[in-house]
């Protein structure tokens, strides 16, 4: 019986003699057979004096880093190759594990500590290990279905990574002509195995990496005779994936930190050879620069960017720094060196990527996922939740998620690190988010100082919406509202995850490190609930090193029949002055004290009064009218309903307000008096008045502030 070969992620098998077999005369035939040139050691002359620098000269980055602890690092790593039974063919490692083997990387710290140490010992080992890995490296079997563990999409690219900028000092160098030669091959064998795979358009990470190192290759040995057909593919799948496989708003497509860098540096390596050998195209492609303001978005205080959908921590200053060397943009280097300036509160949105940040007037923020599941060509990097969210202030992280693992091998990969228990979200019984979820936005709103987003997802079959409202001037207080339909009985969790355990507090629960800034929650009680505390692992940032190592994560899980979830938040230096004043009504009115003031929050208003009752603020948003005991602000013709959001703030009897409109509008004020410095926009204007009530035109959309009034 004749067994069908199984389909693996890539095209059915096509790998031949050209490919993993090159002979002596088979590499002088890819470079044309120059004149005079009958064995390895004429072409390896003949090379040596016609190749071209890579993007970055593998000399010119050993010279900056000798002496550094990155230099120290790398030679530490580099010792296991002085080891001669180093086992070359990665038969040892797990299944993810055993693909990335052979990406060389270990071959490259040989290479690199050579360059940083001189040591001809190590120059000798890489010699060895290489001519051993060309000599037994079809002999290794993958696990994964179908997907060669050699000549495969990841394997081909990353060794051209890897390799491919230490050609022009290992040339010159004493490495043995076997070995030059099975690096060449394995380069070139590697490129043709790329350039028959990737004939047509496919998302993902593994074909936008891989046409960039056929473009590199191409640059830097132009005398192979396949290189101006390796450039062109690799320029068409590239700007074809700038084109589909980029967002407008700079994301990756499949929405992770760590991926999208992994392609960030792919297309910065193409650009910058592409500004060195080309016409500047792939360059002055709009989502290029698009790429880096999506890491400055979701960059925190502490200078990192949150490990969402399997990414691990991303630290993306010197991807900042070199693009804004590359793009002739000095704000992504300023970006790059420097903590966010605190500025007021507001609301970024990537509405293609799906993520939202909301910050606050200091370095605190919010990041919240918003996206669908993305596929992937083998295993999907989207994890089961959505609408779960994380938050960081004072550069350390107070609300935090499992992220990613350390290897794809790990057995608690599906069950952990992308389950939906290791998620700030809510789960539904014992199920799993389907990868048909339809999270939306539903919508976002700045009003004075605080900032409101509610978004949905049916993910577990019934619509689920979580509202998160935060005030985000001192004292910043955090209202996350979960809300579910039920048309069945269901056990819904809500999860809050910190790096330091949770403790009992007053009518909720603190976390924090002695002296640091902490957070405290009151999750609104129900009286058919259950109350655990779990444990898990996570990266855990560390601004002062860069580095972020697995440390434990503790779990607050409230376990109920109903869907419904008021969550309140304190977080910072203070966070213990919380009290639960007052909950429930109709409109989901919540009442907390902290400090010295008195907080009112219901569905779409938030009044805060000090402790005497003075009022301080007050804000209404999703096109409600703020009607307060003193004052009322509404919009004039009710059946418009072009008013987004009201702030209005107090200064002594003085009263200004922050409006936005989404069209033409009008305000109607009571409560209040206008004098003669009466201003819109800083503009004076008049307004119409009759009787008690103020009416303000609003002439188009914007955003609009009003001062001179008084109570």
């Amino acid at each position: 019986m004749i067994t069908a070969p199984v389909q693996g992620p890539e095209k059915p098998r096509h790998i031949d003699a050209r490919v993993t077999a090159l002979t002596d005369d088979d590499l002088i035939a890819a470079f044309g057979r120059p004149e005079g040139v009958t064995g390895v050691a004429e072409l390896r002359a003949w090379v040596g004096a016609r190749l071209r620098p890579a993007a970055w000269p593998l000399s010119e980055w050993a010279d900056r880093v000798r002496g550094s602890a990155e230099a120290t690092k790398i030679i530490a790593a580099a010792d296991r190759l002085l080891d001669n039974d180093l086992d070359v063919t990665g038969a040892d490692q797990g299944r993810s594990q055993r693909y990335g083997w052979h990406y060389l990387g270990w071959l490259a710290e040989g290479i690199q500590a050579w360059l940083l140490t001189g040591d001809h010992q190590r120059l000798r080992a890489v010699d060895r290990h290489l001519v051993r890995w060309a000599e037994t490296r079809d002999s290794v079997i993958g696990e994964w279905p179908g997907l060669d563990v050699i000549w495969y999409s990841l394997g081909t690219w990353a060794r051209c990574r890897n390799l491919l900028p230490a050609l022009e000092v290992l040339t010159p160098s004493a490495l043995s002509d076997q070995a030059w030669r099975d690096l060449v091959a394995a380069l070139i064998g590697g490129a043709r195995w790329a350039y028959d795979e990737h004939d047509r358009f496919r998302h993902g990470n593994w074909q936008l990496v891989s046409a960039t190192q056929l473009i590199q290759l191409a640059a830097v040995l132009p005398d192979l005779t396949e290189a101006a057909d390796w450039d062109r593919r690799g320029r068409e799948r590239l700007l074809e994936h700038l084109e589909l496989d980029i967002y407008p708003d700079g994301g990756h497509y499949e929405r992770s930190p760590g991926y999208h860098v992994m392609c960030l540096d792919a297309v910065q390596l193409a650009a910058m050879i592409d500004r060195g050998y080309g016409d500047g195209t792939i360059l002055r492609h709009p989502r290029v620069r698009a790429m880096h303001d999506w890491l400055v978005t979701l960059t925190g205080s502490g200078g990192w960017v949150p490990h969402l959908q399997d990414s691990g921590i991303v630290w993306p200053a010197d991807w900042l720094r070199r693009g804004g060397e590359l793009l002739d943009a000095p704000e992504l280097i300023t970006a790059a060196g420097a903590r966010r300036v605190p500025g007021p509160p507001a609301i970024d949105l990537l509405p293609d990527s799906g993520y939202a940040v909301l910050r606050a007037e200091d370095d605190l923020r919010i990041v919240i996922n918003l996206g669908p599941h993305i596929e992937h060509e083998l295993e999907s990097h989207s994890h089961r939740a959505v609408l779960d969210l994380v938050l960081d202030g004072w550069r350390r992280p107070l609300l935090w998620e499992a992220g990613g693992p350390a290897s794809y091998d790990v057995p608690d990969y599906l069950t952990w690190y992308q389950a939906g228990r290791g998620h700030n979200t809510v789960t539904v019984d014992d199920a799993e988010l389907d990868d048909d979820r339809g999270a939306r936005l539903l919508g976002s709103w700045t009003a004075g100082p605080v900032l409101a987003l509610s978004a949905e997802h049916h993910g577990h079959g019934t619509a689920q919406r979580r509202e998160v409202i935060m005030a985000g001037v001192e004292p910043v207080v955090i209202i996350v509202r979960d809300r579910a339909e039920q048309t069945a009985p269901r056990r819904f969790r809500c999860h809050w995850h910190a790096v330091d355990p949770w403790v009992a507090s007053g009518t909720g629960f603190r976390t924090g490190s002695a002296g640091g800034p902490g957070l405290s929650i009151i999750v609104l009680p129900d009286a058919d609930e259950t109350v655990r505390f779990t444990e898990g692992v996570a990266r855990r940032p560390d601004p002062a090193s860069g580095t972020a190592d697995y440390a434990p994560l503790y779990g607050l899980e409230v376990e109920r029949r109903s869907g419904e979830f008021t969550t309140v938040l304190r977080p910072g230096p203070a966070a213990d002055d919380l009290d639960l004043v007052a909950a429930g009504g109709e409109d989901g009115r919540v009442v907390v004290q902290t400090a010295d003031v008195v907080d009112t929050i219901e569905a779409t208003r938030w009044v805060r009064r000090d402790a005497s009752g003075v009022l301080r603020w007050a804000a209404a948003w999703a096109g409600s009218d703020l009607d307060l005991p003193e004052v009322s602000v509404r919009q004039r013709d009710p059946l418009a309903r072009t008013l987004a959001s009201i702030g209005l703030a107090t200064e002594a009897d003085r009263i200004g307000l922050d409006v936005i409109s989404t069209g033409r509008s009008g305000l109607r004020i009571t409560g209040l008096t206008a004098d003669a410095g009466l201003r819109l926009n800083g503009i004076g204007i008049d307004a119409h008045r009759d009787g008690g009530v103020i009416t303000i035109g609003l002439p188009m959309a914007g955003r609009w502030r009003i001062d001179g009034l008084c109570l």
